[in-house]
């Protein structure tokens, strides 16, 4: 529709727009905590969130895909794996692709901040630990012992991290803090939530070692 000549005047006047239909909306949040589905479906938890070199990662377990394997969030794509620690049930790293949908964060889970990543100091076997899973939420415990060699179907893993934080279907690939210091990813254990159950975690040093990330801190 065409405006009056001199309502057009007074609408340049004022500096008033017509409205637009089409706005842009801002990234989500995306870190640790964050729930995961692979190219198979497979469905899991994302440990931490990591940079290198003005790239944004996330560092997960190999529950949640294998190199080469699309991963999305709420059915938005958020990139790709590029690496897995060998054998297969050890950690994979993501390269977050779809930045127009995600902003990455160092706070677990991404949306409502409650534990904020300030570094990944190693604590000693008999700290407190706490682990976050998209199944079954926050569960805490001990740290039991370290460098703990544990067969899969898949392969013998070795330096393990034992706690006794249970943890369910689902929760695979979330993060282990100890206070605000990320420690690992979960790679598996027995027992569930409701009787109790042992973990065992990654170390996320020896991730950031291998493929030259710095761990995200700060929310």
């Amino acid at each position: 529709m065409r405006l009056p000549r001199s309502l057009s005047c007074l609408v340049l006047a004022l500096g008033l727009a017509l409205p637009s239909t089409a706005h842009a909306s801002a990234p989500a949040p995306l870190g640790g905590g964050s729930v995961l589905q692979s190219s198979a479906a497979t469905r899991c938890t994302a440990g931490f969130a990591a940079v290198s070199r003005q790239t944004g990662y996330l560092i997960a377990s190999s529950a949640c895909g294998k190199p080469g394997d699309t991963i999305r969030s709420a059915g938005r794509v958020v990139g790709v794996v590029v690496g897995a620690q060998t054998p297969p049930t050890g950690a994979i790293v993501i390269r977050v692709t779809n930045t127009t949908d995600w902003r990455l964060v160092g706070s677990i889970p991404p949306t409502d901040s409650r534990v904020t990543i300030t570094g990944s100091v190693e604590a000693q076997v008999g700290a407190s630990v706490c682990r976050y899973g998209a199944t079954t939420g926050w569960h805490c415990g001990i740290i039991q012992a370290k460098n703990q060699s544990v067969t899969f179907p898949e392969g013998t893993l070795t330096g393990l991290t034992r706690t006794s934080v249970c943890a369910e279907p689902g929760d695979h690939g979330g993060p282990f803090v100890s206070g605000t210091q990320a420690q690992g990813v979960l790679v598996g254990g027995s027992g569930n939530c409701s009787s109790g159950g042992t973990t065992y975690f990654y170390p996320v040093n020896r991730v950031l070692s291998a493929y030259g990330l710095t761990i995200l801190t700060g929310p």
